[in-house]
């Protein structure tokens, strides 16, 4: 017989984690003193910085929508769960990484903003594909993390072959979209109740 797992108890360590990770996002922002003598222009230039940051931001943010609507609608947790629910942590408090070094290659040059764009993809392409195995767990298909895999590969795809800052760029429309799209209390974007 399998073990079931306290709902609360997972949800308050996945709320911990994501808000950890959250915050250490802003972390890679910041301006050497000596580019100081010209400030505006220094804030100006950590554009990739700022880029990567609401990137990653919206991307734990929309996980995070996603995991509360998963968990409200879950009975009980049985262990295969809760170890899903921890590869998805692993892959979202190691967003910070790849969120550094996205900010830190783009305008050095194109193979090292090529291979930030890849592993940032891999690793939100990754946290995608572990939402959908959670969700389908549940007995729930949602087809926008399926849209959003799909989006995050066709951006690996482009940063390998064409423009890696293009790509960047990517993952910020498929963040947005994903905060955008949420259901529940994080929606954005209201539809319109139906009259039954």
């Amino acid at each position: 017989m399998d073990r079931t797992w306290e709902k609360s108890r997972v949800e308050a360590f996945s709320d911990g984690v994501f808000a950890i990770a959250i915050t250490l996002l802003v972390l890679q922002i910041g301006i050497d003193p000596d580019a100081f003598a010209d400030p505006w222009r220094a804030l100006a230039d950590e554009w990739p910085s700022y880029l990567a940051y609401v990137t990653s931001f919206l991307t734990i943010g929309s996980v995070w929508l996603a995991h509360q609507r998963l968990f409200a609608r879950s009975e009980a947790l049985d262990g295969v769960t809760v170890r899903l629910n921890l590869l998805l942590l692993l892959a979202v408090s190691f967003l910070p990484f790849p969120t550094a070094l996205l900010a830190e290659s783009l305008d050095l040059s194109r193979a090292s903003e090529r291979a930030a764009v890849v592993v940032y993809g891999g690793v939100a392409l990754l946290i995608e594909l572990v939402l959908a195995l959670l969700m389908r767990r549940a007995g729930e298909r949602h087809w926008r993390v399926t849209v959003r895999g799909v989006a995050y590969a066709a951006a690996i795809i482009w940063a390998i072959s064409l423009v890696p800052t293009a790509a960047a760029f990517a993952y910020l429309g498929v963040a947005v979209y994903a905060v955008a799209s949420s259901r529940g209390a994080g929606q954005l974007i209201p539809h319109p109740r139906r009259e039954e």
